[in-house]
């Protein structure tokens, strides 16, 4: 487990420098090896945000499938008639104030078995998988309206936190470089413990130098290092701090 830093540092570090988005772009070195490396690393991050969309959608399926396989399966029903349960019965005229059908035989069913509804939990986390499938085939802007969705409807959701970062994952795909920024600032400010931090300031570091920002972005990257210095995040800052050089 990844150690859970405050948030102060985050929010002193990051909100400092929001709205510094006026520096100009550095001069990049004049290179042609250069810029084709930087092309390949881009076309290599979209690949990589294709595959761990789909395996993050493989991921919450089996888990699903795991908390269905451990649930209490259900009773056989009997295809014996049964008589209604007299307490039910009186329950219900009690509830609704007026008298509950009485079946007309003894040993005739009342009333149709109505399907057990879809508990909330099932209900957060299919949305939420709609939203990363979505993601992982590339539909960008349908994922960002779903995961802005869940956001507002499943703000206390065990899945926000990991609703959040796509969300940010999702404007970064489409270059809304601004957006993305808010959104990953967003994870920090309001799930700190997330361990999606990293991959977070990863980004933010990548957005900084998108924009021009060099300094800040070997900031967010150094910070990085020193505060998850064994995650892979750290190991792709290291490399791209190289590169800065």
């Amino acid at each position: 487990m990844m150690p859970k830093p405050g948030l102060a540092w985050l929010a002193a570090f990051l909100l400092s420098g929001v709205g510094a988005f006026g520096v100009a772009r550095a001069q990049a070195p004049d290179s042609s090896l250069t810029l084709e490396l930087l092309q390949r690393i881009e076309q290599l991050e979209q690949e990589v945000r294709h595959i761990r969309g789909e395996l993050e959608l493989y991921r919450h399926q089996v888990e699903l499938l795991q908390r269905e396989r451990l649930a209490p399966s259900h009773p056989m029903q009997s295809t014996t008639p049964v008589a209604p349960d007299v307490t039910s019965v009186i329950e219900q005229a009690d509830e609704t104030g007026s008298p509950a059908p009485v079946s007309s035989a003894a040993g005739e069913l009342t009333s149709v078995i109505q399907p057990a509804p879809v508990a909330p939990v099932e209900t957060e986390r299919m949305s939420f998988d709609v939203a990363l499938r979505e993601f992982g085939e590339g539909r960008y802007s349908q994922a960002i309206s779903d995961l802005r969705q869940f956001l507002q409807l499943y703000s206390d959701s065990s899945l926000a936190n990991e609703a959040q970062y796509w969300l940010g994952e999702s404007y970064y795909a489409v270059q809304d470089y601004d957006a993305a920024r808010e959104s990953f600032i967003n994870l920090g400010l309001r799930y700190p413990n997330s361990e999606r931090l990293p991959e977070a300031l990863l980004k933010l570091g990548y957005i900084y130098e998108m924009q021009g920002d060099v300094s800040r972005t070997r900031d967010v990257l150094q910070k990085l290092l020193q505060v998850y210095p064994d995650t892979q995040a750290a190991g792709l800052a290291k490399q791209r701090l190289q590169l800065l050089r």
